[in-house]
């Protein structure tokens, strides 16, 4: 099995030493791990959501020195998970090329000033209009994967709840997105964190997932942990819709390039 998808005590959302995943995920049977914290905000700092700046270097050290500790046991890599700033590519990338990451993580976490995926912002779904946020959302998912600057777009249609869904088909933007990916050489994460996070289902749903799918976007896998015991957690969910949809192979990232293996190489056992 594989986890692409892990935080650690580098930001105040999350919980446990990075050691403390790599055991989890050796308990569990895990041939390779990769921890993506989240990378410094390149507006407004906060350490709940993200490590600052001066935490980056020892992140990175860290994930290093567990590489080598463990490398007869498991594979590790060095991900990173970089939040989208329209307007800020270039501090991003600075960030991003500072360090020998194996992959990058887009995410998008924010719409305007609007965090929809933190306790704070979870009133505001109550106040806001599906029908303008929806093609907002994918509008700016689709801007992040132009930029070129991730390799794996994480939790593509985080902004659902199971009480906040599209009112009309989004069929077209889901086939504009995974036409994006495509075009970028670019992996969509398949996240079970949806399934705990009040989605209903896994990210993405699986109607865009099918569609990125017979694509032939590539895929990768992530629990979306921030805490050792969630890695992992619901892959048997994910590689039931996985079969279910004819999904064949999955991206793994060494030095930031892709490389497709067989999905059954990574299967629950």
């Amino acid at each position: 099995m594989i986890d692409y998808h892990m935080h650690g005590d580098f930001c105040g959302h999350a919980r446990g030493e990075l050691e403390e995943y790599v055991a989890s995920a050796l308990e569990k049977g895990f041939r390779e791990i990769g921890f993506s914290a989240h990378l410094p905000k390149v507006i407004d700092p906060d350490p709940y959501h993200a490590m600052l700046e001066e935490d980056l270097p020892r992140y990175v050290d860290l994930v290093n020195d567990l590489q080598e500790r463990y490398r007869s046991d498991i594979v590790i890599r060095l991900g990173i998970e970089a939040d989208y700033f329209e307007g800020h590519e270039e501090k991003t990338e600075r960030l991003l090329d500072a360090h020998p990451f194996d992959y990058v993580l887009g995410s998008v976490h924010f719409l305007d000033d609007w965090h929809f995926t933190s306790r704070a912002g979870l009133p505001r779904y109550e106040r806001e209009n599906p029908s303008s946020v929806f093609p907002r959302y994918y509008d700016l998912l689709g801007r992040m994967i132009d930029t070129g600057l991730f390799d794996i777009v994480a939790h593509a249609d985080a902004i659902t709840r199971e009480d906040f869904r599209p009112v009309a088909p989004l069929d077209r933007l889901y086939r504009d997105i995974a036409r994006r990916l495509k075009a970028k050489g670019m992996a969509l994460e398949v996240s079970t964190v949806g399934l705990r996070r009040g989605a209903g289902s896994i990210y993405p749903n699986e109607e865009f997932l099918g569609i990125c799918i017979g694509a032939g976007v590539p895929l990768t896998l992530g629990s979306d942990a921030h805490a050792p015991e969630d890695v992992g957690r619901d892959y048997d969910k994910a590689f039931e819709i996985l079969q279910k949809l004819g999904a064949r192979e999955i991206a793994t990232y060494e030095a930031r390039r892709m490389r497709l293996r067989p999905l059954a190489d990574f299967n629950v056992a």
